[in-house]
């Protein structure tokens, strides 16, 4: 039991241990905090209410009419309902997550994340019984060595010796090549015109580790330097050199992945914003105008158009439906189009298929404040996909009749015990209108949600989307941001070229090769 000189005395040691101006500055906020505490003291029987620093003393109830406890009562009880309401809110932020919400994971923190596994009971490591894999010779090597692919040293360390064993290595080596090429006088092509330049090599090992695997140009520049032992070592002018020519001759690979994305029974379209210093305004009939940012950056969009063979990134000053008509990709699309609720893009396409990832987490967050209808959807959603995932294993094309109107009938039982949930919550909490707006959604959206149940074509999510886009997070990362409107496009095309092919099965330096040789990779597809 706390008394008001008791409190005093502990903001008066307060004061003597923080003593500096700081400190008491702090000590002022404190005071500021415990003002609005209610201290409540049992005193024979008689109960009073003693406001603490700084305000006023509650007259004792002992003292108060009955109108005036009935006051006092009512004002409590809508106080306790406000702090309700405002704790629910904030437990709600704290335990906000990128698996409760659609919080990108970039923004969870460093916190310690549980392992969410389940026991299975089983001893860790291999199972019993399982046919264990060593490092193999690659079958005909010898044919690799003949055609000058690879290299054979021997070490013999027998003396001699006649019998022996064989144990082999596998290792590799970079030595730079001094490449003379003689023309005629007056017939030398335009890009020999320096007395030295880089090779295609170079030219697409650059490529594969700026923008594939996301390394800094300074780093590409120390790699080159320290493999070569000093002989090539290209400035990081040079490298972003490369950048620019593998953008100016990706045009007709870039048409070629709009080809094909336009004929696709599915298309995935997710989108992101990024950092540039530079954005463009455009206006019809008008000559694009640049805009470079002093001392900020601009958020521009950048959108993922992405099927199972292609992938095409675009860019964009703004989120608006636009950039979506620039991009021309889906003025004239008649398919399905898989998006994150995204309600521009209802505009184009012949069908529409809702992401279930993300309401799956909102349900999950909502769960977490315990409102169990939550927890009994987002079960109905998983239960469906893994149901779906196992007729499709067992050579299914298609749901069965019944079970799909069983599907249908369990969606919409579902729907009105939302309702009833939804009702039962005060209107002013952070719960009910997360669930009112994910209930409204749900019943607008119903058939868009349960496309991939209706045709199993259609995925569950617009995850093949969303991991296109990591790697472009990941580079605004590595850089902070993009310098020019210019450098950001390049960077899509170069992208969208390098992602179509690895989806294609085609080697990812081969083809960055071929490319700045003037061969067509996608155009005139190359034989891997």
């Amino acid at each position: 039991m706390y008394l008001l000189s008791n409190a005093e005395n502990k903001i008066k040691k307060l004061d003597f241990r923080k003593s500096s101006e700081n400190r008491k500055r702090k000590k002022i906020v404190y005071k500021k905090r415990i003002t609005c505490l209610l201290i409540l003291s049992r005193n024979y029987g008689k109960l009073s209410f003693i406001r603490m620093v700084g305000g006023s003393t509650m007259p004792e109830l002992d003292k108060m009419t009955v109108e005036e406890l009935h006051a006092l009562i009512i004002k409590l009880y809508e106080e306790i309902a406000i702090l309700k309401r405002q704790n629910e809110t904030l437990k709600a932020m704290l335990n906000k997550n990128s698996n409760n919400s659609s919080q990108p994971p970039s923004k969870d923190g460093f916190k310690r994340k549980p392992n969410l596994r389940e026991k299975t009971g089983r001893k860790p490591g291999g199972v019993e019984g399982h046919e264990g894999h060593r490092m193999q010779m690659p079958e005909g090597y010898q044919d690799l060595i003949d055609q000058g692919l690879a290299a054979y040293e021997l070490i013999d360390h027998t003396d001699g010796y006649g019998e022996y064993v064989s144990k082999w290595v596998i290792d590799i080596r970079v030595t730079p090549v001094f490449i003379e090429h003689r023309f005629k006088i007056g017939e030398v092509p335009p890009k020999y015109n320096n007395e030295v330049t880089y090779g295609e090599e170079i030219k697409a090992l650059t490529i594969y580790l700026a923008d594939d695997g996301m390394v800094s140009a300074e780093r590409i520049a120390d790699f080159f330097k320290s493999v070569t032992n000093g002989i090539v070592h290209p400035t990081k002018a040079a490298l972003y050199g490369f950048e620019n020519e593998l953008a100016k001759v990706l045009t007709p690979e870039i048409s070629a992945i709009k080809d094909d994305i336009r004929v696709a029974p599915v298309i995935n379209v997710d989108e992101s914003p990024m950092k540039s210093t530079q954005t463009v305004i455009h206006e019809d009939g008008k000559k694009d105008v640049y805009k470079t940012a002093q001392g900020t950056t601009f958020n521009v969009t950048t959108r993922t158009y992405s099927t199972e063979s292609s992938t095409l990134y675009t860019v964009n000053p703004k989120k608006d439906i636009d950039g979506v008509n620039r991009d021309g990709v889906l003025l004239d699309y008649e398919n399905t189009i898989i998006h994150d609720h995204d309600i521009k893009l209802y505009n184009y396409g012949g069908g529409h298929g809702e992401c279930n990832v993300h309401p799956a987490r909102e349900l999950k967050g909502l769960d977490e404040l315990g409102i169990k209808w939550a927890g009994e959807m987002r079960d109905y959603l998983l239960h469906m996909n893994d149901y779906k995932n196992k007729d499709i294993a067992q050579g299914n094309t298609a749901c069965d009749p019944i079970v799909l109107e069983q599907f249908e009938r369990q969606c919409n039982d579902l729907l009105r015990k939302g309702d009833l949930a939804c009702n039962a919550l005060d209107k002013g909490s952070c719960g009910y209108k997360k669930l009112n707006a994910l209930l409204s959604r749900f019943y607008v959206y119903k058939d868009e949600h349960l496309l991939f149940i209706n045709d199993y074509s259609v995925p569950f999510s617009n995850n093949l989307a969303e991991r296109d886009l990591r790697a472009e997070k990941t580079k605004e990362k590595v850089s902070g941001c993009f310098r020019s409107w210019r450098g950001v496009e390049g960077f899509m095309d170069i992208r969208s070229f390098i992602s179509t092919v690895r989806k294609r099965g085609l080697n990812v330096i081969d083809s960055l090769r071929a490319v700045f040789k003037g061969e067509g990779v996608l155009v005139n597809p190359i034989k891997v």
